[in-house]
């Protein structure tokens, strides 16, 4: 007879580590270290990405589709191949927007938020539009960008008029002098469409919490920049106004990606939708708890930040709720005195415990995963 254990069903479903592994590759990693020791349980593996990089991929594996590649304007207007996710038998297209518009896409010197377009973003838009998407499902964070998505409605038709009745560029140093907002000629297609923004920043567009006073140092942005560009960002509240009932740059979730969210909601009528919800929803993710003994899942990071509502601290109080026992796998582990109350910190596993530094860390987090996987086996398993 086989030991009752070796039929255990555990489910992995970790967030990538940050610039050392993919959610998949981490997934593969203690997946080996498991089956060393308990060759004979049942693994489901379950990649997860929080509406940023990855996220894509992750729906792809759940949901079918195929890669359509697109020449676009990267954020600086050079070409670019880009691509989004295209479910032909739904007709719902997954953009990515970091993919045509991201800061990855530029050197570091090249960064400059008065100069980048989410254009890029909108030409993908306007392919899948073009495809007879009924639904476009857009996820934005990692742009380089802080134009609130007038480069996105630019690709799309509309134009963005100064006082003097000159058109000017889509780029973030434009929002401070447009006066008026020529609507698309297609404005009648993109009513038809249902759209929906995928973040999980919360900011609003304007101000000391909005998109350019918080994100467009990483941009690139001086002091003095960002000043103007808030500026800019003030000017376009005013002209988008109100939906039935809110000021649009005041919506939870406005300021994502340098105000792409409130140009979404005013030019797409765009709902927004939290990240890290929305995607567990979509992969019907209680489903998976619901078979499985245990469930390991984690990100490259633990630390207070990750208990705010991210990915992995929904991921545990949806574990929580069917009593599963969940098992955390990070990187790096800090600020164990924030984890939530029913969690103890001998339940979470780091690679920089097993690591020489931290360098070593991230170069070979495959391996010590293999052996955290042993070690969870032995343990729980």
């Amino acid at each position: 007879m086989g030991h009752p254990f070796d039929y255990m069903n555990i489910l992995i479903c970790p967030d990538k580590f940050k610039d050392s592994l993919t959610a998949q590759q981490v997934c593969e990693a203690l997946e080996i270290g498991i089956k060393k020791r308990r060759p004979k349980s049942v693994i489901q593996l379950m990649p997860l990405a929080d509406g940023g990089e990855g996220t894509l991929e992750v729906i792809k594996t759940i949901h079918g589709g195929e890669w359509i590649q697109k020449k676009v304007n990267d954020p600086l207007f050079r070409p670019i191949k880009a691509n989004y996710l295209w479910l032909a038998d739904q007709k719902i297209a997954y953009i990515e927007m970091s993919r045509a518009s991201g800061i990855e896409l530029l050197k570091i010197k090249e960064r400059n938020p008065y100069l980048t377009s989410t254009f890029g973003t909108g030409e993908l838009i306007l392919d899948a539009i073009e495809k007879g998407a009924i639904e476009i499902i857009l996820t934005v964070g990692g742009s380089a960008t802080n134009d609130a998505g007038i480069g996105m409605a630019a690709a799309l038709g509309f134009r963005f008029l100064n006082k003097e009745k000159e058109e000017l560029k889509a780029i973030g140093e434009s929002l401070a002098l447009i006066h008026s907002i020529i609507p698309s000629p297609i404005i009648h297609k993109i009513q038809g469409i249902k759209f929906k923004v995928i973040t999980d920043v919360q900011n609003p567009l304007a101000g000391k919490e909005g998109a350019a006073y918080v994100f467009a140092k990483q941009k690139g942005a001086n002091a003095e920049m960002i000043k103007y560009l808030d500026k800019g960002l003030i000017n376009m509240q005013k002209l988008i106004g109100i939906t039935e009932k809110e000021i649009i740059g005041e919506m939870k979730g406005a300021g994502a990606a340098g105000g792409l969210g409130a140009g979404a909601i005013y030019f797409l009528q765009a709902e927004i939708a939290m990240g890290a919800e929305w995607l567990l929803t979509k992969i019907h993710f209680d489903r998976a708890v619901k078979k499985a003994d245990y469930i390991i899942t984690g990100e490259g990071k633990i630390d207070g930040q990750t208990w705010g509502g991210k990915l992995i601290s929904q991921v545990i109080a949806r574990c929580d709720k069917q009593f599963k026992q969940a098992i955390l796998v990070c990187g790096v582990f800090e600020d164990p005195e924030k984890l939530p109350i029913f969690f103890d910190s001998k339940e979470v596993y780091s690679v920089l415990s097993k690591a020489k530094n931290p360098k070593d860390s991230m170069t070979n987090a495959a391996i010590y995963l293999e052996q955290l996987g042993e070690e969870i086996a032995l343990k729980y398993l």
